[in-house]
């Protein structure tokens, strides 16, 4: 729930990547929803290389213009959407990747937009998306281009399984918060066959947490893209854990990638545990189509 004034300090942003594109502009929307369920205040980031570069005749580039010209539009999207919310932009020089990056460190969440059809060239598309969240210290919610329809009454949806057993508590939680924040039920999907672990179906810990969540489940054996689509889409949010990406200098795990290319709804990575921790699980091989 959104924090009361002077309750503790600040909350940390939620930082919302801005591009100047419409599908920008829908993150930027939907992460200054989201802020205002929080209580956080909205950083608005947007990251060129062509910044500080200079022409023959010693002129700014003309990158700068355009940079101020998304930043102002993310601002007044985001006003006009939470007016209560506290907005600020910033345009860093650099690039977009690791300035997402450095500003991850202080927020709480990051939103980005991604213009996704499901046409080969996706994986040039969606690489600022994939490698933000492959790598982010905190989750990462992606935002995709805007379709036809909505979720009306649909549940959030939490994936557990598709990580190491200790990667589900964080997803759960995330969910679980998120599911509250917007009084939406949850739907957990369980793709370990042999769920028999703290946050399984028959778990009492769910009462326990969230004694006011209303949470039901299913389960989705041998987790493929097709599959846990059909499960859970269209969603107001589908969570699961950001895969182990980033062992052989893969962007995303094969599923997570399959999933960016084709969800139609806003998909929440949530960073193993291992990526705080500096350990490195085991990779696990999972089925796409």
């Amino acid at each position: 729930m959104p924090r009361p004034p002077g309750d503790g300090p600040p909350a940390a942003p939620v930082v919302v990547g801005a591009d100047g594109s419409e599908c920008g502009l829908r993150a930027v929307r939907w992460a200054a929803e989201d802020a205002a369920r929080r209580g956080a205040p909205l950083r608005v980031v947007h990251a060129t290389p062509h910044l500080g570069h200079r022409g023959v005749a010693g002129s700014p580039a003309a990158g700068l213009p355009r940079a101020r010209g998304a930043t102002a539009q993310a601002y007044t999207a985001a006003v006009h959407t939470a007016p209560s919310v506290p907005v600020s932009t910033e345009v860093v020089p650099g690039d977009p990747v690791a300035a997402l990056l450095r500003a991850a460190e202080e927020a709480q969440l990051v939103v980005l937009g991604i213009t996704t059809t499901g046409a080969a060239d996706e994986l040039v598309l969606a690489s600022v998306a994939q490698r933000v969240a492959a790598r982010s210290p905190r989750p990462v919610v992606v935002v995709p281009r805007s379709r036809p329809g909505g979720t009306g009454s649909r549940p959030d949806v939490a994936v557990l399984g598709l990580g190491e057993r200790e990667d589900d508590e964080p997803v759960a939680v995330f969910a679980a918060d998120a599911a509250l924040r917007s009084r939406t039920p949850l739907l957990v999907l369980h793709a370990r066959p042999d769920d028999g672990g703290a946050w399984a179906a028959d778990s009492p810990r769910w009462a326990e947490r969230w004694p006011g969540l209303q949470v039901t489940h299913a389960p989705v054996p041998s987790p493929t893209g097709g599959r846990v689509l059909a499960a859970a889409c269209p969603t107001p949010l589908l969570v699961m854990t950001a895969g182990h990406g980033g062992l052989l200098h893969r962007p995303l795990d094969g599923l997570h990638r399959w999933l960016l290319r084709h969800c139609t709804s806003p998909m929440a990575f949530v960073p193993p545990v291992h990526r705080r921790t500096g350990t490195e699980p085991r990779e696990e091989i999972v089925a796409l189509g």
